[in-house]
């Protein structure tokens, strides 16, 4: 029974082959055929086709994959010498063309650490032992502390040569003398209570003062200051205020001697009614944030004698009314200084603090030549931003190599222009306040060119000396009569002469 059963399957076997056989040999094309073992096999037919496609249709279709590729490759060209031909067309258009790499290049945003250039490696000081770090930077002194106002808003207090950085770059200051003292602290003034130390200055710690007065119908003042004044010179008056929860406006006032009031709206952060007394010369507000304003007026002194600096509550703009006994103001940090304009805050106690100036430097190798007997090509731009200025005489050097006679690559003038010098002639452009601008120097033998605002001026100027010889290149005259305020950052050095074309496209 065993050996039927296998010679009946393999005779099967055998029927299932022949049959697939035949189909094989006799199917449509298109057709795969199902083997009793292995693989579908394609019918002749179908195999037949498959051969003759090798030989024509797939020849034909590698052919048109071929030209369809080269025909893409071509538009491809064409499109990036299209691009290429609009670039330069803009180019040529805006005058923009990127310049090279500095040769040196400090961008002064939050350090002063070089990116080129020429300085002593910095040090880190680890158990009383000097390291080396892979950095270089500009040099800087200020003798005294200094606030800043960070980039988020917040007062800081910068130790002795500790540069400032906020949002505009590296701030530079003249000397300054705060002659308000106790600039954070008043006594019991005139029918007012004042409570020190209750609400958030703009330093984030509870040091404002809440002054509020009492019912009586008078003028309610803080404690006064008698400051003796020097006739004919100007003075900057300034407070930081906010509004009480039942608000009175801020009646900034100088009597006895020199006269001068302003009256100040916390709520709104705006003047209220016009400015008064023959002293008067100007005003202005600083908003601090979180509603905090830092208001500033500036007088002439009329008279060389103690004058009266008070912070007076008002009822609009009448200073002499009914009080309520509920209504006040936030007050803090008082400053007199001799300017016409506010410079950083300076915290005083007992006594009168002076804030002395900022100086930065970069090292004499980096100027490009050891005299001006040398003929040499060279760039330098930064960015300025001028903040407050003073119209008095004088100047202020911005960039100035010290030394020679004369390589002044920037100065600025009471007239409010910006100077540059070769040697005794200058060329200068106007300076504008507010805003940063990118101010450039090109020289090219005696040959100098400034631009600035879109102002340009040329000279050629043959030096006033030849033998002096290079000291270091930086900032002057920050102590000096004239008050000059500003930021400067990104600065650059090209020890070649940049092309009008990239010089335009610098920022």
């Amino acid at each position: 029974m065993s050996q039927f059963t296998e010679a009946d399957s393999a005779v099967n076997r055998l029927s299932a082959a022949v049959t697939a056989f035949e189909k094989v040999l006799t199917e449509p094309e298109g057709t795969v055929v199902e083997m009793p073992v292995g693989a579908a096999q394609p019918s002749l037919a179908e195999r037949l086709k498959r051969a003759i496609d090798a030989v024509t249709i797939k020849p034909a279709q590698a052919a048109t994959q071929a030209t369809t590729a080269a025909q893409q490759a071509l538009a491809s060209q064409q499109a990036a010498a299209q691009s290429a031909a609009d670039a330069a067309n803009s180019a040529a258009a805006t005058g923009y063309v990127d310049a090279p790499f500095p040769d040196v290049w400090a961008p002064l945003s939050d350090d002063l650490r070089l990116l080129a250039g020429i300085a002593p490696a910095d040090t880190i000081t680890v158990g009383g032992t000097s390291y080396p770090l892979p950095t270089k930077s500009m040099t800087f002194t200020r003798s005294t502390t200094a606030t800043y106002m960070d980039k988020s808003g917040v007062m800081r207090n910068a130790q002795i040569n500790e540069p400032r950085f906020d949002r505009e770059g590296l701030l530079i200051e003249p000397q300054i003398t705060n002659l308000y003292a106790y600039s954070e602290q008043w006594g019991t003034g005139n029918r007012v209570t004042t409570t020190n130390n209750i609400g958030d200055s703009v330093r984030g710690d509870k040091t404002m003062a809440l002054v509020v007065e009492d019912t009586t119908t008078a003028e309610h003042y803080t404690q006064d200051r008698n400051i003796v004044l020097t006739a004919g010179t100007t003075y900057c008056y300034s407070v930081y205020v906010k509004a009480h929860t039942s608000p009175r406006n801020l009646y900034l006032r100088v009597a006895s001697g020199s006269t001068a009031q302003c009256f100040f709206n916390p709520v709104t952060g705006d003047w209220s009614g016009n400015p008064g007394g023959i002293d008067y010369v100007n005003r202005g507000i600083e908003n601090a944030g979180n509603g905090i304003y830092r208001i500033w007026m500036t007088f002439t002194a009329a008279a060389s004698q103690s004058t009266v600096i008070r912070l007076q509550l008002a009822n609009s703009v009448t200073a002499s009314y009914t009080g309520d006994g509920v209504s006040g103001i936030y007050v803090w940090g008082a400053q007199l200084e001799e300017s016409p304009f506010p410079t950083s805050y300076i915290p005083t106690v007992a006594e009168t603090v002076t804030r002395s100036a900022d100086y930065w430097q970069l090292s004499k190798e980096n100027c490009g030549y050891t005299t001006l007997a040398n003929l040499f090509s060279r760039t330098i731009a930064f960015e300025l931003s001028p903040k407050y200025l003073q119209s008095a005489p004088g100047y202020v050097e911005i960039v100035k190599v010290q030394g020679p006679s004369n390589d002044i690559v920037c100065r600025w003038v009471n007239d409010n222009t910006l100077k540059s010098y070769r040697g005794s002639g200058a060329i200068s452009v106007p300076c504008v306040q507010g805003g940063s601008r990118v101010y450039v120097l090109a020289t090219e033998g005696n040959n100098i060119t400034n631009n600035y605002n879109g102002y340009s001026n040329a000279t050629t100027v043959t030096p006033n000396g030849t033998t002096q010889s290079v000291s270091y290149i930086g900032n002057l005259n920050q102590s000096n009569s004239v008050k000059f305020v500003y930021h400067i950052r990104n600065f650059r050095i090209w020890h070649r002469l940049l092309t009008p074309n990239q010089i335009k496209g610098l920022r």
